[in-house]
């Protein structure tokens, strides 16, 4: 009986994780991917919420930068648009290394995604790169509320 138990519990942690794997939509393209030193904080979000589920809403975003892993660099601000976890980018910009702050205008309609997730933006730093090359090196989120 124990051994069934056993034998269950590792099947549906196999299948749970293997779903995993194929359900993170573009989720890898936002998160670091190593550890380089870059930084990035998110200084202000306006608006950071409530705001409202299907109606355009012009997100103001100042953030601060450190780019220590290349000469040059792009920041990225990206929403949960497509899914709870499948993002879009929707601003960029360039960065030299050093320390910088950036602001940036991005105009998004929010999703109430309920109780499958909460709206979130993701703003990312990394070398410049090649769209199909780019990856993240630093990354920084913040979960903004939503209204019906």
């Amino acid at each position: 009986m124990i051994l069934r138990i056993k034998a269950a519990a590792l099947i549906l942690s196999c299948v749970l994780g293997s779903g995993v794997v194929f359900a993170h939509d573009e989720e890898d393209a936002y998160r670091p991917r190593v550890a380089t030193g870059d930084t990035i904080r998110i200084i202000a979000l306006q608006p950071s919420g409530p705001v409202k589920a299907g109606v355009e809403t012009k997100f103001t975003i100042e953030i601060e930068t450190e780019l220590r892993s290349a000469k040059e660099g792009t920041a990225r601000v990206w929403f949960n648009l497509k899914s709870p976890t499948g993002y879009r980018n929707v601003e960029r910009r360039d960065l030299r290394e050093g320390s910088q702050r950036i602001t940036f205008v991005a105009t998004v309609t929010p999703v109430d995604w309920a109780s499958r997730g909460q709206f979130t933006m993701v703003v990312n730093i990394g070398p410049k790169a090649a769209d199909a090359d780019w990856a993240a090196t630093a990354f920084a989120q913040k979960t903004i509320s939503v209204k019906r």
